[in-house]
């Protein structure tokens, strides 16, 4: 990073043109692969949160991008029988279950103990409930039993 700099510090020095000389070193080709990759990176990037629409239209669009169908094979067929190939069936069932496994990572299990009493909304509150217990259950512990029984004044 810092020869980087130093190196567009120079080029701004000699009036170069900094991205000219950084690509000097590679073939017409691959400088065209990097740009166009770099195009499609920009592209891609979200812009920031706006409504739950668009974020599912983005999401269809990487999915259907991602699985690659021949558009052109799919109008010949839908003007004949349509007879899905099997291998594109395939391509899409994996597809769905990798989506499934992704949301099925993405939720925790249930951090509720069977028979215990909930007083928690999640995690850290339970580890902060536990941390007070452990502190003041010997002077709470007799208003909590009243209170149980239904005698507390």
């Amino acid at each position: 990073h810092r020869e980087a700099e130093i190196l567009k510090q120079k080029d701004e020095y000699t009036g170069d043109d900094y991205e000219r000389s950084r690509f000097k070193d590679y073939s017409i080709e691959r400088v065209e692969r990097y740009e166009e990759k770099r195009k499609e990176r920009e592209a891609n990037t979200e812009r920031g949160f706006t409504d739950y629409a668009q974020v599912n239209r983005r999401k269809y669009e990487r999915d259907v991008a991602r699985l690659k169908p021949d558009l052109a094979a799919y109008q010949q067929k839908s003007e004949a029988e349509h007879v899905p190939d099997p291998r594109n069936v395939e391509k899409l069932v994996k597809s769905v279950q990798d989506q499934q496994k992704k949301r099925a990572a993405l939720h925790k299990p249930s951090i509720e103990q069977e028979g215990e009493d909930v007083s928690y909304i999640n995690e850290r509150n339970a580890r902060f409930n536990r941390k007070m217990n452990r502190a003041y259950d010997k002077y709470t512990q007799e208003v909590k039993d009243n209170l149980e029984r239904g005698t507390a004044l």
